[in-house]
């Protein structure tokens, strides 16, 4: 490709690289083609365009393109393809090129035959007939112009599903007698060419200017949905479009220019009544909202989503969801469709584009928002890195511990669930294990109960020695706590947690902490401490069983050698069927915190 950048090099100093050769615009009435590009200031990706001027070129061909350039230039809308930079050959040259660099778009014709198909492709052409409606009624209304050249050419799609009104070769005041209109009527393509203009009666459209891009607007409806014009007739055919359009498309072809409609009255029609186009209209008010209502649109948004187009949800609503999350104002409303859109994109874009925002709002000093996002933390945290874990969240998190907030301290306890596994040793054995003693103390029991879940839980990433060291002492101690939950966690843990004690530690201190359990004044604590000795005891006989003479008795003291423990997987000793199936009472199976809340939130409530 060098040859291509050498060339490419001699045109214009524009802010854009242009980085292909570009590809014809299909259905332009000029020969324009699109490159790709990338912003020389930050590398964003923009189109050129760019029309190529011969010794042969007619003046009507280098007015329109220079119109163009001109026309789009000035014009500053959101559904105007929207302007960067442009270049055109200078005055008195008979060869050049004039180049539009705009903001980054497809065709409308290539983004129909890929989305037309999609789901939500109704609600995305519905916003995007809408997006053109209010670009024709900026042109017309607001600039006192003609836009000339309305057709399926003149349409381009944003990256984020927006469509954008291009094609200004014929822009022009109507007091000009339509100027380009007229002059270079021989451009406009025919098969869009309102009856009046094919016949000359061009006064027809003095009182209502607007009616020759309604009309084309009309054209464009039945194009988008019945392919390409080929005569005339075929704008009867209404077959394929919705029905609460049709109404308003054949307002738009009356044969009395002033009974057509204005982008304006456009807008009114019932077809653009859809999800899409409401959430369009809310994210542009969103700054003007308070905190009540921003909390409002995002619970309806949550609910709306799954009939919503990807490309619109992840390049326009999530940039707003981050906005909102990371500088607050709506509580943990918008942290649940934040991360459902990011449940529609792959591992790597979820890193580049959530993440980072997410790492951001850890640090909040507003508690809706820190809850929101560990409430959820179970739903992006496979995204997470071990660096970015134990270098920006696991820091921000621990102020979580100590919070005031009860709710606060037990989502953080909660979280090490999914945490712990990507932090180094170094960090659990000095600041986990110590946040994890911490609240095992705590005042409220269901913190205490979900903290020691949160321990058995952990246990298979502890080193050997860390787990020799805390597990037993933690859960002995915790077989005492006043709170029937947190006695239920400690036997539960304590009958998972088994295969890592040995034979020892099992005779000596676990079956003395679970016996006393066994006549608790509970009838559900005696269960479980019942299970707990039996898987206790299964174990005991086992090993019993593999060492035979080896034991020693000395001095009535049993000797013990502590045994090889298997990593093939737990519980596999004589008992593991039954503690498995108490563990998912109460945890609602390995890895999984929220069930482990609601068991321990049902627990007390009992």
């Amino acid at each position: 490709m060098q040859w291509l950048s050498k060339a490419l090099s001699k045109g214009p100093e524009l802010k854009a690289d242009i980085l292909d050769a570009g590809t014809e615009l299909k259905g332009s009435i000029l020969q324009w083609k699109m490159h790709e590009g990338k912003r020389k200031d930050n590398g964003t990706a923009v189109t050129v365009f760019s029309w190529e001027m011969t010794a042969t070129t007619s003046e009507d061909d280098f007015a329109a393109a220079k119109n163009a350039l001109k026309r789009l230039r000035t014009a500053r809308h959101p559904h105007v393809l929207q302007y960067i930079d442009g270049a055109e050959p200078p005055e008195g040259a008979k060869t050049g090129k004039v180049y539009i660099v705009t903001e980054h778009v497809k065709p409308l014709d290539d983004w129909l035959i890929k989305e037309k198909s999609s789901s939500g492709s109704g609600e995305a052409i519905s916003w995007g007939l809408c997006c053109i409606a209010r670009a024709m009624h900026f042109v017309n209304h607001d600039c006192k112009l003609v836009h000339g050249n309305l057709c399926i050419a003149s349409v381009l799609v944003s990256d984020c599903g927006d469509w954008k009104l291009g094609g200004f070769e014929l822009v022009s005041e109507p007091g000009s007698v339509y100027g380009l209109v007229r002059t270079c009527n021989q451009l406009r393509p025919k098969r869009v060419m309102p009856p009046e203009v094919s016949r000359g009666q061009w006064d027809t459209l003095e009182q209502a200017p607007h009616g020759l891009d309604t009309w084309s607007y009309g054209c464009l409806v039945h194009e988008v949905f019945h392919g390409v014009l080929t005569k005339t007739e075929d704008l009867k055919d209404t077959s394929k479009m919705p029905k609460e359009l049709v109404p308003l498309y054949q307002k738009t072809l009356k044969a009395a220019v002033a009974q057509r409609p204005t982008g304006l009255q456009i807008l009114e029609s019932p077809y653009f009544d859809t999800q899409l186009v409401w959430i369009n209209k809310e994210l542009a008010e969103l700054a003007l909202k308070d905190a009540g209502q921003k909390e409002a649109f995002f619970l309806k948004l949550a609910d709306s989503m799954d009939q919503l187009p990807d490309l619109h949800l992840r390049y326009k609503v999530l940039p707003e969801l981050l906005k909102a999350v990371e500088f607050g104002g709506a509580g943990t409303a918008a942290v649940a469709p934040m991360l459902k859109i990011g449940q529609r994109l792959t591992a790597e874009e979820f890193g580049k584009e959530i993440v980072p925002g997410v790492v951001r709002c850890f640090g909040s000093q507003d508690r809706a928002t820190r809850i929101g996002l560990l409430q959820n933390l179970h739903t992006f945290a496979e995204h997470l890195t071990p660096a970015l874990v134990e270098k920006d969240i696991f820091p921000q998190l621990q102020s979580g511990f100590t919070d005031a907030v009860p709710a606060l301290r037990e989502l953080s306890a909660k979280s090490l669930v999914y945490l712990v596994p990507k932090l180094s040793e170094k960090v659990i054995n000095s600041q986990v294990l110590r946040a994890i003693s911490q609240l095992q103390q705590d005042p409220e029991g269901s913190i205490r109960c979900n903290t020691t879940i949160c321990l058995g839980k952990i246990s298979a990433n502890l080193s050997q020695a860390t787990r020799d060291k805390v597990l037993l002492a933690s859960f002995t101690r915790a077989v005492q706590d006043p709170f029937p939950p947190a006695r239920i966690a400690a036997l539960m843990s304590l009958a998972v947690t088994m295969e890592y004690y040995s034979a020892q530690d099992i005779a000596r201190r676990l079956l003395p902490a679970a016996g006393l359990l066994a006549l608790d004044a509970e009838k559900e604590v005696r269960s479980h401490a019942v299970s707990c000795l039996k898987g206790a005891v299964a174990r005991l006989e086992e090993e019993a069983t593999k060492k035979g003479d080896e034991f020693a008795i000395a001095g009535g003291t049993a000797v013990v050698q502590a045994p090889t423990v298997s990593e093939s997987g737990v519980l596999s000793w004589a008992a593991s069927a039954a503690a498995t199936t108490l563990t998912k009472q109460l945890w609602g199976g390995a890895g999984g915190t929220g069930s482990a809340a609601a068991g321990a939130a049902g627990a007390a409530g009992a």
